[in-house]
C-alpha cells in the first residue's frame, strides 16, 4: 500500500470497505487475499481514470461503482455456463474464479483460488475476446504495474495514464464534483491533449 499511496492519492473517505472481514469470509466461505483487503480499507472501491474499476465485497453500497464483487461473479457464472470452453471454474467450485474488477473496455480481473492460502492467489484476466491470461502475482501488484511505464502494463491500456497522472474516485466522489457542475473524469482531455501535443512534436522532429 505503501508503493501505490505513492502513486495513487487515495481518498480521505474510502467507500466499500467492509468493516468486518471476518463476517465477509463466513459469507463467502474464504478469507481475501490481504492485499486486496488493505486495498478497500486505504482507497475503498471506486475508479482509476474512468478505466479500472475495483469492485467491492459489499452487496450495497451507494458510494461506490454498482458492481460488485458478487455481482461480477455471478456474471462470470453465468458465462461458464454458456461456454464450455472455459479452461477455469467459477466459484464456488474449487479453485474457482472470483471476480474483483474490470476494465471498460470489457476486461474482467478475476483471482484463480486454487491455492489454500488467498495471498497466493494469481490474477487471471479474460479480454473482450474470450481469452485468458494469467500472471503470477496478486491484485494490488496488478493495480501498481498497471499505473507504472505502458511497456511493463499486464495489459495495453490507451485510456490509463499511470502515476503520476492517474486518479482514484469513487462514486461519491464523482457525484460531489458533478453536484459542484464539474466534470470528474475532465483531467482526463487535458492529458490526452498533453500527449497528442507531444506525439506530433516528436513526429515533427521538434
Amino acid at each position: 500500500m505503501k508503493r501505490l499511496s505513492a502513486v495513487l492519492v487515495p481518498p480521505p473517505d474510502p467507500a466499500g470497505r467492509p468493516s468486518d472481514w471476518q463476517q465477509v469470509a463466513e459469507s463467502w466461505k474464504t478469507a481475501f487475499p490481504s492485499d486486496y483487503r488493505d486495498f478497500l480499507d486505504v482507497f475503498g472501491a471506486g475508479t482509476i481514470d474512468d478505466y479500472l474499476v475495483l469492485a467491492t465485497v459489499l452487496d450495497h453500497d451507494p458510494n461506490v461503482q454498482e458492481s460488485t464483487v458478487g455481482d461480477l461473479t455471478d456474471v462470470a457464472r453465468s458465462l461458464h455456463e454458456e461456454h464450455s470452453d472455459w479452461p477455469y471454474p467459477v466459484w464456488p467450485r474449487d479453485g474457482g474464479l472470483i471476480c474483483w474488477g474490470a476494465t471498460i473496455d470489457c476486461g474482467v480481473l478475476y483471482w484463480e483460488t486454487t491455492d489454500s492460502d488467498p495471498d497466493r492467489w494469481p490474477v487471471v484476466v479474460r479480454n473482450r475476446e474470450g481469452d485468458f491470461t494469467r500472471f503470477d502475482f496478486g491484485m494490488a501488484e496488478f493495480v501498481l504495474r498497471m499505473l507504472g511505464p505502458s511497456g511493463d502494463r499486464p495489459l495495453e491500456s490507451p485510456r490509463l495514464y499511470g502515476a503520476p497522472n492517474s486518479r482514484f474516485l469513487n462514486r461519491a466522489d464523482e457525484r460531489r464534483i458533478k453536484a459542484a457542475g464539474g466534470d470528474p473524469w475532465e483531467y482526463l482531455e487535458e492529458l490526452f491533449e498533453a500527449n497528442e501535443a507531444d506525439d506530433y512534436d516528436t513526429e515533427d522532429g521538434r
